[in-house]
C-alpha cells in the first residue's frame, strides 16, 4: 500500500502488516498523526491557524446543493464537502493550479490534516475540486468572500465601520488581441461548424450560396503580418463583405431550425450575435443597384456605446483604456479598509470607473448588511450623479468624498452656479431677473430653464453672462487703413449678440450634490481623507502581485468575477494571519533615560 513519506516508520510497518484496519483504529491513528504534524508545524504556521480558527459549517451547509447536482450525474459522492470547502480555500491562499494543489495535498501530512482527509482516506482529484469550483461559480459565486469576510469582522470589529476607500485595476484577458479579419474568420467558422450540427441541408444551401466569397484564407495568402497598413485593410475589408453574405445566407435557412433550445442550435445564435457585432463596430457597407452588398468600408471612429470585441477566444473581455495604455480584458472594482477587502467585483473592460462606485456600496449593504461611513475614490467618482447614486445605494449611510472638479473657476461667463434655485422651483439670475419657464432636458438628467430676450434686453450683465463680444466699433480711417495690412492671428472670439436670441440655463438633478461635495473640498477634513487613498494602491499590489489577481485563469465575466473574488479572500485570509500575530507579540517598551545629576 502506499505510505505517506512523513509518517513514522513504525506505523508505517504497523500498517503494512495488516492493511484492513477497523477505522476507529484509523480515526486513532490518524488524529496521533495529526497532532504531531500540527506540533512540527508550529501554533503560527498559517495553516494551522486557519483550520482552528475558522467555522467551515456555514459554508458546508450553503453547497448541500451541489450533492443534487452530483446526484443528477449519477456519481456517488466520495469526498465530504468540507474536505472540498478546504480545498477551495487552500487552493485559493496558496495559489496553485488544481494539478498542482491535488499532487501537494495527496504528500503533504500537514496539507491533508488541513483539508480533513484520515491517512486512510484517498484525496481528491484535480477533476474533482474543479467540478465543485464550477458549481461554486454558477451557483454561490461570493459564498466564501462573503462567510469569512464575517468570521474576519468578529475578530476586527472594528473593521466593519472603518472609513474605506475604492479603486480599479485591470485583470487581462488570457486571450490575445485579433486583428479585424482574424476575429470574422474565427467567428464566421464557428457560425458554420454548429450550423452544421444542427442542419446538414441548411449548412448545404448556405455553402452553396457562399461559393466564390473569400472568407477564409486559401494556401497561397500572404500573412496579413507582412502586409501594410492598406492591405491589411483591403483584407479585412474584403473578409466581411464574404462574412456579410454568410449572415445573409443563414438567415435564410434559420427559420424554426435555429430557434429551438438545443445546445449547437443556441450556440450558433451567439456567435451570429458576435459575428454581427464584430461587422456593425467595424465597418460601415455600401449595396449596388440590385440590393446585394457590394462595398465594405473600416470604420475610421469608433461607434459610441459599443464594447468593442477584441477576440473571439473571450468575447466578453473588452478594452480598458486607462491613460495611455489600452488592455484587454477586465475592469475590477474594489473597495477597502487598510486591512481588508471588503468589496470586490469584475465588469467588462470598457465599462468607465464611474460606473462601478456605487455597486460596491450597494454589494456591500446587500452581502455583509451593512455600508462604510466614507468611501475615498479618486477623480472617476468626483460627478454630482456619483455622490447621488452612492448615497441611494447606501440609504443615506455613506459619504462619498472624491475630489469634484470646479468649472466655474476657469468659465468667462456665468454658469449654472451662478444662478440661485429657489425651493418654489424659479431660477433666478445674477442680475435678479428670475424665470419659471422650464422644461425637462432631453440630453441630460436635469431641467432647462429659459430667460426670455425682454428680460435680458438692456442688462449689463448680458455680455458675462451670456459670453458674447461686443459690436465692433465704427471703422475709421486709420482704422480702415490698418484693415488693409495683413493682420497677426488672434485667438477665437465669442460669438456676437443675437437680438431675439434668449439665455438658456440648464440645472442639474444633482445640484445639491455638486454644491455640497465642492464645499467639503474646500475643508481640512477632505484634505486629510484623500491622504488615506494611497492605501487602496497597497492592497492592489497585494492582489496583483501575490495572489493571482493581474492574469485571467479562465475565460468570461463568471469567471473574471469568481476569480478576483478569490484572490480578495486569499488577502483578507493572509492580512488576519498577519494582524493576529501582531496582537500576540509583546508590547515594546521603551528604557527610561537614566537619572542624571
Amino acid at each position: 500500500m502506499a505510505m505517506i513519506a512523513e509518517l513514522p516508520q513504525q506505523i508505517q510497518t504497523l500498517l503494512a502488516a495488516d492493511p484492513k484496519q477497523d477505522a476507529a483504529f484509523w480515526a486513532w491513528v490518524s488524529e496521533a498523526h495529526d497532532a504531531q504534524v500540527v506540533a512540527q508545524a508550529g501554533a503560527d504556521h498559517r495553516l494551522v491557524r486557519l483550520k482552528q480558527r475558522f467555522d467551515f459549517r456555514g459554508l458546508e451547509q450553503a453547497c448541500v446543493g451541489y450533492r443534487l447536482y452530483q446526484g443528477r450525474q449519477g456519481v456517488e459522492p466520495t469526498y465530504a464537502l468540507g474536505q472540498l470547502c478546504r480545498g477551495v480555500v487552500l487552493r485559493a491562499v496558496q495559489q496553485w493550479s488544481y494539478a498542482q494543489l491535488a499532487k501537494e495535498v495527496a504528500a503533504n501530512s500537514l496539507l491533508r490534516w488541513f483539508v480533513g482527509a484520515g491517512l486512510q482516506q484517498p484525496t481528491f482529484s484535480a477533476t474533482t475540486l474543479w467540478r465543485f469550483e464550477q458549481w461554486l461559480k454558477q451557483h454561490q459565486p461570493r459564498l466564501f468572500f462573503t462567510e469569512l469576510l464575517h468570521q474576519i469582522d468578529e475578530d476586527f470589529p472594528a473593521a466593519r465601520t472603518d472609513v474605506q476607500c475604492g479603486d480599479t485595476f485591470a485583470l487581462l484577458a488570457r486571450s490575445r488581441v485579433q486583428s479585424r479579419t482574424q476575429l470574422l474568420r474565427q467567428a464566421s467558422g464557428k457560425v458554420l461548424h454548429y450550423l452544421a450540427a444542427v442542419t446538414a441541408s441548411g449548412y448545404a444551401q448556405v455553402m452553396a450560396q457562399m461559393a466564390g466569397a473569400r472568407l477564409f484564407a486559401p494556401p497561397d495568402e500572404t500573412h496579413e503580418g507582412w502586409l501594410d497598413k492598406a492591405a491589411r485593410d483591403a483584407l479585412a475589408e474584403r473578409t466581411a463583405l464574404a462574412a456579410k453574405r454568410l449572415l445573409d445566407a443563414v438567415a435564410q435557412v434559420q427559420d424554426g431550425v435555429l430557434t429551438s433550445q438545443d445546445a449547437c442550435a443556441l450556440a450558433c445564435q451567439r456567435w451570429l450575435g458576435i459575428l454581427t457585432k464584430i461587422l456593425t463596430d467595424a465597418f460601415t457597407f455600401g449595396q449596388d443597384a440590385s440590393g446585394a452588398w457590394s462595398q465594405a468600408t473600416v470604420r475610421t471612429q469608433h461607434v459610441k456605446g459599443s464594447y468593442v470585441i477584441g477576440s473571439t477566444v473571450d468575447p466578453e473581455a473588452s478594452f480598458r483604456q486607462h491613460g495611455d495604455r489600452s488592455q484587454l480584458g477586465y475592469n475590477i472594482n474594489v473597495a477597502a479598509t487598510p486591512q481588508f477587502i471588503r468589496e470586490i467585483n469584475a465588469v467588462t473592460g470598457a465599462t468607465p470607473d464611474s460606473q462601478g462606485v456605487a455597486p460596491l456600496v450597494a454589494h456591500q449593504l446587500e452581502h455583509l448588511g451593512l455600508t462604510p461611513p466614507k468611501l475615498i475614490y479618486d477623480r472617476a467618482a468626483g460627478s454630482p450623479k456619483i455622490f447621488y447614486a452612492v448615497n441611494q445605494a447606501s440609504q443615506g449611510k455613506t459619504h462619498l468624498v472624491a475630489r469634484l472638479i470646479d468649472h466655474s473657476q476657469h468659465r468667462q461667463h456665468f454658469g449654472p452656479g451662478d444662478f440661485t434655485l429657489d425651493e418654489a422651483g424659479a431660477l433666478t439670475c445674477p442680475h435678479g431677473q428670475t424665470s419659471h419657464t422650464a422644461y425637462r432636458s432631453g440630453s441630460g438628467d436635469g431641467w432647462n430653464y429659459r430667460f426670455s430676450t425682454h428680460q435680458c434686453e438692456g442688462c449689463p450683465l448680458r455680455q458675462r453672462c451670456r459670453g458674447e463680444r461686443p459690436p465692433d466699433p465704427p471703422a475709421t480711417d486709420a482704422g480702415a487703413a490698418m484693415a488693409t495690412a495683413p493682420a497677426a492671428p488672434t485667438p477665437p472670439q465669442p460669438r456676437r449678440p443675437k437680438a431675439d436670441a434668449y439665455r438658456q440655463v440648464f440645472i442639474s438633478d444633482y445640484r445639491y450634490w455638486q454644491r455640497s461635495a465642492l464645499a467639503y473640498t474646500k475643508t481640512a477634513a477632505f484634505a486629510r481623507e484623500m491622504r488615506l487613498r494611497a492605501t487602496i494602491e497597497r492592497t492592489i499590489a497585494g492582489l496583483v502581485r501575490y495572489n493571482g489577481a493581474r492574469h485571467a485563469t479562465g475565460y468570461g465575466l463568471v469567471n473574471a468575477d469568481y476569480q478576483v473574488r478569490m484572490a480578495a479572500l486569499a488577502f483578507n485570509l493572509k492580512s488576519w494571519h498577519k494582524l493576529t500575530l501582531d496582537q500576540q507579540k509583546p508590547t515594546k517598551r521603551r528604557t527610561p533615560p537614566p537619572d542624571t545629576p
